[in-house]
């Protein structure tokens, strides 16, 4: 009884590594500051697409730039 619960605990620790979340890292991280500072000028997140298209070479939808910059602290104290 005791070896098949210790099995138990076994597959139970697996099943916790398979459940986390690997994070990675944003394709927006080398603009960070810049993008910062553009929306703070007041930039649309569809003209930080716009710019980041046309200046960096990297298409992203203006919403995938909303979610960066929202979880973004130096942004969160602002609103």
């Amino acid at each position: 009884m005791s070896e098949a619960i210790d099995q138990l605990n076994e597959l139970r620790e697996r099943k916790k590594d398979l459940r986390r979340v690997a994070y990675r890292r944003s394709k927006l991280r080398p603009w960070r500051a810049e993008l910062v500072e553009l929306r703070r000028a007041g930039a649309s997140y569809g003209e930080l697409a716009e710019w980041l298209r046309k200046y960096k070479r990297r298409r992203v939808a203006p919403s995938t730039i909303h979610r960066y910059l929202t979880q973004l602290p130096e942004l969160k104290e602002a609103d």
